[in-house]
C-alpha cells in the first residue's frame, strides 16, 4: 500500500486533506457565525483543526512517506535573508494592488462604497498578524510545500496549476455553506458563485506557481502572498464596512476580473521573454 501512494503522492495528499478538513467542518456548518471570534469554543478548535488540514497533513505525509529527512525537507529553508526579506516587501503589496483595483472597478461600475472607516488603519498589523495564523500558515506547506512539488513546473505548469487549483478549490467547499471561511461563503450559494470562486482560486494559483518558480521554491514567499491577498481582503472589509450585501457578488467578480488580467500579463510577459530568449538563440547559432 505505501508503495502504491508513494507513486500516487497529490493525489494521496488531496484525498486525506479533504477528508480531514471536511471530518471537522461539516458538523458545525450551522453554528460558525459571521464573526467567527463570537463562535463557541468547540466550533472554534473544530473550525481551526480543519483549517490547519492541508499543513498538518503535509507533515504527516512527509514523516510518513520519508521520516525525518521528509519533514526537513518539507522545512528547509530556500532563500537568503536579504532575498526573503526584498521578495516579502514587493509580495506583500500585490494583494493591496488587486483590492485597490477591484474596489476602483467597483466604484466606476456604480457601486455604493460608502464612507470610508479610516479607524481601522492603526489596526493593520494586528489584522496581519491574525491573518497569518490563518490560511497562510494553516495552508501553505500543504498546498505549496508538499503538492505543487509533485509536479515538474517546467514541463506541467499547466496541468500542475488546474489540478492544484481544483482541489484547492473543493477543499473549501462545506464552507461555502457556512457564514465565513471562504470569499463567498455568507452569500447564495449557486452554480454562478461556486465558478466565480473556482475561477478566482485558479487565477491565484497560476500566481502563487509563478512567484514560487521565481523564489527557489520559497514557501515562505507563498505564506507571504496568501496574507496579502487574505489581509487586503479584510482590510478592504473593514475599511469600507458599508458596501450592501446584494452589491458584494459583483465587487468579487470584479477582484475575480482583476486578479486573472494580472494573469494575463504576466502570460503575454513570459510569453515575450520566451520568444525573445529563443530569437536570440537562433542569432547566436
Amino acid at each position: 500500500m505505501k508503495t502504491f501512494l508513494s507513486h500516487h503522492k497529490f493525489a494521496t495528499f488531496a484525498v486525506v486533506t479533504c477528508i480531514f478538513s471536511w471530518s471537522c467542518w461539516l458538523p458545525i456548518l450551522a453554528d460558525i457565525q459571521g464573526d467567527l471570534f463570537k463562535s463557541s469554543g468547540s466550533t472554534l478548535v473544530l473550525f481551526f483543526l480543519g483549517a490547519y488540514g492541508p499543513s498538518l497533513c503535509a507533515i504527516l505525509l512527509s514523516a510518513y512517506f520519508d521520516g525525518i529527512a521528509g519533514i526537513k525537507h518539507l522545512f528547509r529553508r530556500r532563500l537568503t535573508a536579504f532575498a526573503a526579506l526584498r521578495w516579502s516587501v514587493l509580495i506583500l503589496l500585490i494583494g493591496p494592488a488587486i483590492y485597490a483595483a477591484s474596489l476602483a472597478l467597483f466604484y466606476f461600475a456604480g457601486g455604493h462604497l460608502g464612507n470610508a472607516n479610516y479607524g481601522v488603519l492603526p489596526w493593520i498589523p494586528v489584522i496581519l498578524l491574525v491573518s497569518i495564523l490563518l490560511g497562510p500558515l494553516a495552508e501553505e506547506l500543504g498546498w505549496r510545500g508538499y503538492a505543487l512539488p509533485q509536479f515538474n513546473l517546467k514541463r506541467e505548469f499547466g496541468r500542475a496549476n488546474i489540478l492544484l487549483g481544483f482541489v484547492w478549490a473543493l477543499w473549501h467547499a462545506p464552507l461555502f455553506w457556512a457564514a465565513t471561511g471562504t470569499a463567498i461563503s455568507g452569500m447564495p450559494v449557486t452554480v454562478w458563485s461556486i465558478a466565480l470562486f473556482a475561477t478566482a482560486v485558479l487565477g491565484s494559483t497560476y500566481l502563487y506557481s509563478w512567484i514560487y518558480q521565481r523564489t527557489n521554491s520559497s514557501v515562505w514567499i507563498a505564506i507571504m502572498l496568501h496574507l496579502s491577498l487574505n489581509g487586503s481582503a479584510t482590510i478592504s472589509t473593514w475599511l469600507f464596512p458599508e458596501i450592501a450585501a446584494e452589491q458584494k457578488p459583483l465587487l468579487y467578480g470584479l477582484y475575480v476580473v482583476t486578479v486573472w488580467t494580472l494573469v494575463g500579463l504576466i502570460y503575454v510577459f513570459q510569453r515575450r521573454k520566451s520568444s525573445s530568449n529563443l530569437s536570440k538563440q537562433v542569432h547566436a547559432k
